[in-house]
C-alpha cells in the first residue's frame, strides 16, 4: 500500500488547515490519497498519532472506520464517505483535531496511517480509542503512513 497526499510531502511541514484553530488553523486533516489496496481487505480504517505529545502514550488526533475499500481513492476529514464511523480522539471528539504541541516542545511528528482490515466494519460507538485501536491492529492486513511535523512557536 502507498499513502500520500497532495498537501504536504512525507517529512515536510503540515499545512496550516491541519493546525489547530486555537493556534490559527482550521482543524482539518490533510488530504490523503492511496494506492495498491490488498485485495482481501474488507475495510479501511484511517488513524493520526503524534508520538511526540508529552503523556507517556502519545496523542491519537483521528480515528476513522469503516471506510470503503477500493484500491486507490482520497479522503479527508472535511470528505469522509457517508458509511465512516469516527472514534472518540484523545481530546474526546470526533473527527479530527488539528496539531497544538506545547510551545516549549520541539517540532511533534503526526503520523496518519491508512489501515487495511479483514472486517467488514468496526462500530466505535461506546468503544474507547485504544479499544478501537486494538481491534484495527488486530485485524490489519497491511498499512501505508505519511508523517507530517509542526512546531509550535507560539
Amino acid at each position: 500500500m502507498q499513502l500520500i497526499s497532495p498537501d504536504f510531502k512525507n517529512g515536510d511541514l503540515l499545512p496550516n488547515k491541519c493546525v489547530s484553530r486555537g493556534l490559527g488553523g482550521e482543524d482539518l486533516s490533510p488530504l490523503l490519497q492511496w494506492s495498491d489496496v490488498p485485495a482481501e481487505a474488507k475495510s479501511l480504517a484511517l488513524t493520526c498519532y503524534d508520538p511526540d505529545a508529552p503523556t507517556g502514550s502519545g496523542f491519537w488526533h483521528m480515528i476513522i472506520t469503516n471506510i470503503p475499500v477500493s484500491d486507490t481513492g482520497e479522503i479527508s476529514s472535511a470528505t469522509l464517505p457517508a458509511s465512516a464511523k469516527s472514534a472518540l480522539n484523545d481530546a474526546g471528539t470526533e473527527n479530527y483535531t488539528g496539531a497544538y504541541p506545547p510551545a516549549d516542545d520541539p517540532a511533534h511528528r503526526y503520523i496518519f496511517t491508512l489501515h487495511a482490515l479483514s472486517l467488514d466494519a468496526i462500530d466505535p460507538e461506546g468503544m474507547t480509542g485504544a479499544y478501537v485501536r486494538f481491534n484495527i491492529m488486530r485485524n490489519q492486513i497491511a498499512s501505508a503512513s505519511i508523517t507530517g511535523h509542526f512546531k509550535n512557536n507560539g
